[in-house]
């Protein structure tokens, strides 16, 4: 691992703890400077391991910088939780999940029959029925752009365990989980320790994607 690499994981790390810590606190000013940066940060982490270590086999830059920037805007737009701000926030990580599976599509997949789907397939039925389906009902006047949001996050999953890649599948799945407990929190029911378990496995999710892909 180079200087450089090491350098924007340990700030990467530091960031993201220091954000955990003002999601906790209650301390927004923090959050709003902090919760950008990480995913900036995610964009370095993804440019140092594509140019200084890329490995045969590794999609394109490109789609997975889309990726990240719109989470960026996702991130941003969801620092305040209006419901036009959700909306858009739910659009550009509806773009992300979409610029994910684009990445992923450019990675070779495993010989022989996926055995991850036989995980990820009823693991996504068995979150829809007991969690999905609340959250859609719940969602009013935005259940079907939920309920689409839904379909795109369980097709980047499914597409992931079709690649074979057991990291990847682990880092989509945390990304579900995020989403999950951000829905449930917002539309069925609240809890205090959601917004830190959220944006924990939110981070969690983003670095395991992108080092899957370019480890």
């Amino acid at each position: 691992m180079t200087t450089h690499l090491w350098v924007i994981s340990v700030a990467l790390g530091v960031t993201a703890l220091i954000n955990w810590r003002s999601v906790l606190r209650g301390d927004h000013f923090v959050e709003r400077l902090t919760k950008p940066l990480v995913v900036l940060l995610l964009m370095g982490l993804a440019w140092s391991l594509h140019w200084e270590g890329r490995v045969p086999g590794s999609p394109p830059l490109l789609p997975v910088v889309v990726a990240l920037a719109f989470c960026l805007v996702g991130d941003v737009a969801l620092l305040r939780a209006t419901e036009t701000r959700f909306l858009v926030g739910l659009a550009a990580f509806l773009a992300a999940h979409v610029a994910y599976i684009w990445a992923i599509l450019e990675t070779p997949g495993v010989e022989g029959f996926p055995w991850p789907l036989l995980v990820a397939v009823p693991a996504l039925v068995l979150l829809h029925a007991r969690v999905g389906r609340d959250i859609v009902r719940h969602a009013g006047a935005q259940r079907v752009p939920v309920f689409v949001y839904q379909l795109v996050l369980s097709a980047l999953v499914l597409v992931a365990a079709w690649k074979g890649d057991w990291l990847l599948l682990f880092g989509c799945a945390v990304f579900v989980v995020s989403d999950a407990v951000l829905g449930h929190d917002r539309f069925v029911h609240e809890r205090r320790w959601a917004p830190l378990t959220v944006i924990v496995t939110y981070h969690v999710a983003q670095a395991l994607i992108v080092v899957a892909l370019f480890r």
